[in-house]
């Protein structure tokens, strides 16, 4: 793990200044700190914490993996990237996928997606210079291979000796070269008879300054040749380019160009950017899922990922496009996915694409009689990586030069289906794969969100399901005890993806701070939850398709978020069984009368509505009654078209978050009432409140998923987070209807009504969070604690039921001075972990958790 390590004890023996500082802190934390007692009773045994608690999930996202994570160098190396994905046609720049009905739905659905490739042959250009004239084709004439069928045809017609003829490739996004370093270089050429001279390939900075090159001077072959070379560079550069310079006419045809690092993770040929592949394995996985996620799925069922057309020689790899909207090479194929499991020490979990493309899409499938051939690959799969050496496919796998078995341990069926045509279809494959594999553990999908309960009843027998819980900002903290409520079964639960990835920009503390408060409630609830995995894991910088990612970089660089940092330590410290623990907060007398402080407005999102009747009430007093007619101008209007219609004030165009704020005045503790109409658009009304500027308030938004849900909304810096479970109107919001809307804003809650019914409830996030374990290994009590708050949490910890303490243990904080503060590529290691020895511990004592921090305390009962 990566943390700085400190002896406090030591500094503030050694350290007079130091120890005043302390006492200054301490007595400062007694004045402006809030308060809070732990109390731990070690003879009050919880539920036992899963050892496979954290893995990893890795999905082609964001060119996670092509462009990242895989080290190759060159982008579109085998001239494959203009096709369109198989079972789908291009219309006027568009992919279209089958217009077959939707998996659940039955219905048609008239999706499509923008297809990226601008040209034949994206991320290769013509170089030419001088009186040297050339022109590049696509051409599938004489294939290299069937696989990969595409290669460029170089057609040079006439030739400066003084000039240049090239072809580039700009890597992705630049190709990072560095000075001493060697590249190794392989390609595939053909020419015709008239060609005859050399070929030159060299990296060359964006300036032209050559930084490695090697030349081959005997390429004229009418058949395929390949060409191998290392690269030794004599300089270093960020972005430079790769080029093949021709040097004389004719014609020659070029295929399937590769460069690679030397080193790599491991060293593995063929291999990962060692840079990514350690923070990796540095967070001590459990497991890894791969390949997804959407990916998984495909556009169609025809384009989504196989097993197979991933193994054996690149060349003959045909790739798969992701629906994140680019080709991924399976460079990192099933093969090599097994292998770095193996190389990190983590069981594998094969995701497996069920005959049925992504839901959220156009989820066209393949009927019920393809399901046995679908069984027959998952199966042969299975057998690739765990079946004897001397089997069919064992075989394969030993002539891939792995013959011992592979630690594959999970078989997950499909990714994000749902409901009884998926239960069905789960029960078949769960039985096919079990009676010939009953070690294996199956893992059943349960849509886009929590654990859905008609998928559950429609399932025969799961052993665990996969539940995705992606939440906005301080869902995990007003639902901290969102697990302790589930209704068990017979399976446990893994959360495949989680993460708090709106409001909160593109990842910073406060995210950070809601993950591991998420966690906390995992773990907690661990004879439930046995599995977890944060999503997405890997963003390249350049291609960003999710908001919020683990682990950013570009070509060059790279840093993991704080959240990277907190998942870490809370995984390096699992206890072993958890502990009875109780927090009580003491109420903060100098905290505001209201948390909601701000002013108050109107809004809509796609839809158009009118306001009218608008009241504030304070104290019994009406302080506002609206007049929209004789005061309009007490409202500043932005985006929308905002206009007074018999009274009322109406927002007539579509668009996103159209706003009309009261100006002049805050409010704190008060009651709103007004009243709303939806006069058309997809949704219904929003009313903003606790206004500090147009870009940070929160909201309740009545109507909103198509008009399906209430919820209220938190915006933060311009972005927008739903921070409460929505819920689902029993009615849609009427068009032409006047609602009476009523907001009573109090001291840290927020009830809102709707015609006189209690619709929804805010409360304010607690911010204090904490739970404690054993470790039965060391003896140790582990404490685990989350301050999301600005302000220290002075804290007395009280171990009930323990007989001796050892005054000398562990504190490990990550901490930042803000909620916006994260790691960044200039400073990536800016916030990571600290780990202090601390002396003074003792069967009840107090400490002092910084503001914006998670802490792990090491207390040994030995």
């Amino acid at each position: 793990m990566m943390f700085k390590k400190l002896d406090l004890f030591n500094s503030i023996m050694t350290n007079k200044f130091f120890l005043f500082t302390l006492f200054f802190l301490a007595v400062s934390f007694k004045l402006f700190s809030q308060q809070a007692n732990i109390t731990i009773n070690a003879k009050e045994l919880g539920a036992e914490v899963s050892p496979d608690l954290h893995g990893i999930f890795f999905e082609e996202i964001s060119h996670g993996g092509e462009g990242g994570l895989y080290a190759e160098l060159i982008q579109n190396r085998g001239f494959e990237e203009s096709r369109v994905p198989e079972g789908c046609s291009l219309d006027s720049g568009w992919i279209i996928p089958p217009r077959t009905p939707h998996f659940r739905t039955g219905k048609v659905v008239d999706w499509k997606m923008k297809f990226e490739p601008t040209n034949d042959w994206p991320a290769w250009s013509l170089a030419t210079s001088g009186k040297s004239e050339a022109e590049i084709s696509l051409t599938q004439d004489q294939p290299l291979t069937k696989a990969t069928p595409n290669s460029l045809q170089i057609d040079i017609s006439s030739y400066d000796n003084q000039g240049r003829v090239a072809v580039a490739n700009e890597g992705f996004w630049g190709i990072k070269v560095e000075n001493g370093a060697t590249y190794n270089l392989s390609f595939y050429l053909r020419t015709d008879k008239k060609y005859k001279s050399p070929v030159t390939v060299s990296l060359e900075t964006e300036e032209g300054v050559v930084l490695a090159k090697h030349t081959f001077n005997k390429v004229n072959s009418k058949s395929w040749q390949e060409h191998t070379c290392a690269l030794k560079a004599t300089a270093s550069a960020a972005k430079a380019k790769f080029y093949i310079t021709f040097e004389g006419e004719g014609i020659a045809w070029l295929d399937f160009v590769s460069l690679f690092p030397e080193k790599t993770f491991k060293n593995r040929p063929n291999g990962m950017r060692p840079d990514l592949a350690q923070y990796l394995a540095d967070l001590k996985p459990a497991f890894v899922r791969w390949p997804g996620g959407c990916f998984v799925e495909g556009i169609s069922v025809e384009s989504a990922p196989n097993w197979q057309k991933s193994l054996g020689k690149l060349i003959d790899r045909p790739g798969t496009y992701s629906p994140w909207g680019y080709w991924s090479s399976d460079g990192i194929g099933y093969h090599e996915f097994l292998q770095f499991c193996e190389d990190i020490d983590a069981d594998a979990m094969y995701v497996f694409n069920c005959g049925i493309a992504c839901e959220m899409r156009a989820g066209p499938y393949l009927p019920e009689d393809h399901v046995p051939s679908i069984i027959e690959n998952v199966l042969n799969g299975i057998e690739y990586a765990i079946g004897p050496a001397d089997s069919e496919w064992g075989k394969v796998r030993a002539a891939n030069g792995h013959p011992e078995p592979f630690p594959l341990k999970y078989i997950e069926v499909g990714n994000e289906q749902k409901g009884p045509e998926y239960g069905a279809r789960f029960n078949t494959f769960y039985k096919a794969i079990k009676d010939k594999y009953p070690q294996l553990t199956i893992i059943a999908s349960m849509g886009i969100s929590h654990v859905d309960k008609p998928t559950v009843e429609s399932i025969d027998k799961m052993d665990i399901a996969d539940e995705h819980a992606y939440k906005g900002i301080y869902w995990p903290m007003i639902y901290h005890d969102w697990y302790d409520k589930y209704e068990r079964g017979d399976w446990k639960l893994y959360v495949g993806e989680y993460a708090c990835n709106s409001g909160v920009g593109s990842g910073n503390m406060m995210a950070a701070l809601n993950d591991a408060t998420y966690i906390l409630g995992m773990e907690r609830n661990s004879d439930m939850i046995t599995m977890t995995s944060y999503a997405p894991l890997l963003e390249n910088m350049n291609d960003t398709d999710w908001p919020v990612n683990l682990i950013r970089f570009d070509n060059e660089r790279s840093f993991a978020r704080i959240s990277y940092y907190a998942i870490q330590m809370l995984n390096e410290n699992k206890a072993t069984v958890n502990l009875d623990t109780k927090i009580d907060i003491k109420a903060n007398e100098e905290v505001s009368a209201s948390k909601f402080e701000g002013k108050i407005g109107l809004s809509t999102w796609d839809t158009y509505a009118e306001f009218k009747d608008i009241e504030i009430i304070q104290d019994g007093k009406t302080i506002y009654q609206s007049d929209f007619a004789k005061s309009a101008d007490e409202w500043e209007t932005t985006g929308g078209n905002w206009e007074v219609k018999d009274g009322a004030l109406a927002q007539t165009d579509y668009g996103v978050w159209p706003l009309a704020i009261l100006k002049d005045q805050d409010y704190s503790a008060y009651t709103l009432k007004l009243k709303a109409r939806r006069t058309g658009g997809y949704n219904a009304f929003m009313i903003p409140i606790a206004i500090k500027d147009h870009d940070n308030y929160l909201r309740a938004h009545i109507g909103a998923w198509l008009n399906r849900v209430a919820a209220f909304e938190l915006v933060t810096n311009g972005t927008d987070a739903m921070v409460t479970q929505p819920v689902t109107l029993e009615n849609p919001i009427e068009t032409d209807k006047w609602y009476d809307v009523e907001l009573q804003v109090n001291n840290g809650t927020i009830d809102c009504y709707l015609d006189g019914e209690l619709l929804m409830t805010y409360k304010d996030p607690r911010r204090f969070f904490s739970i404690a374990g054993k470790d039965e290994a060391t003896g140790e009590i582990v404490v685990k604690v989350v301050n999301a708050s600005d302000s220290p949490y002075q804290t007395a910890i009280n171990l009930e039921g323990v007989e001796k303490v050892n005054p000398v243990g562990k504190v490990i904080t990550l901490s930042a001075e803000s909620a916006d503060a994260e790691n960044s590529l200039d400073e990536p290691e800016k916030y990571v972990p600290v780990e202090t020895v601390y002396k003074e511990f003792k069967p009840t004592f107090e400490m002092a958790f910084k503001p914006w921090s998670v802490t792990v305390l090491r207390i040994s009962t030995k």
